[in-house]
């Protein structure tokens, strides 16, 4: 997402700086296509305030330094038909802290904040199979200081029950907070791979 673009040329200053410290975004996503091992992201990276163009030469960053390039990084959701991560990553912190439901290997265990029951094809609250909405808040205390990252889900048809995970106890707050008050860049990505394990 961007302000303004000029055809052949990056520029890191044209990329949106959304400054969400004490606000709230809503959106409504469609997961009924997306199977195991795909990916459909929504995330906020500090791309407006990278000056490095990156080994990719657009001024990508993120904490798994993908492009070479490392920075803060906000995965609001991170999901399929059978999973939903929500994670907090300062810049150098690969793992970050997530929250969710999904995922699993013989060395990893995704998060288990609700259950198939609840959140996947059919579901009693969120049914995957059509489209719901997401709202995350990043509230604030009276120092401007990030104090958690809250994400309720919800469906049109099912008002009576949403899911929800807030991110409140996590080492790299500080850096997160000073991310959202300079602005940070939403990025929507696709992918799939066959060892994603979720």
């Amino acid at each position: 997402f961007a302000n303004s673009c000029t055809a052949g040329v990056y520029n890191h200053t044209q990329y949106l700086a959304f400054n969400l410290l004490g606000k709230k975004m809503k959106y409504t996503t469609d997961m009924s296509g997306l199977g195991c091992g795909c990916n459909a992201a929504f995330y906020l990276t500090s791309m407006h305030q990278n000056r490095e163009a990156s080994e990719c030469f657009d001024y990508y960053c993120d904490a798994n330094n993908v492009c070479g390039q490392s920075c803060a990084e906000i995965d609001i959701q991170e999901g399929n038909q059978f999973s939903w991560h929500t994670t907090l990553h300062a810049k150098t912190d690969h793992g970050g802290l997530g929250k969710g439901y999904g995922g699993g290997g013989a060395n990893w265990n995704g998060p288990r904040d609700w259950s198939s029951a609840t959140y996947g094809p059919g579901a009693s609250c969120i049914d995957t199979m059509v489209p719901f909405q997401v709202e995350v808040a990043f509230p604030a205390d009276a120092s401007c200081q990030l104090t958690a990252m809250e994400v309720t889900l919800s469906q049109a048809a099912r008002s009576d029950c949403q899911l929800k995970v807030a991110i409140d106890k996590y080492d790299g707050m500080p850096e997160m907070s000073a991310a959202l008050s300079a602005g940070m860049t939403p990025i929507a990505s696709y992918w799939a791979s066959a060892d994603m394990l979720w």
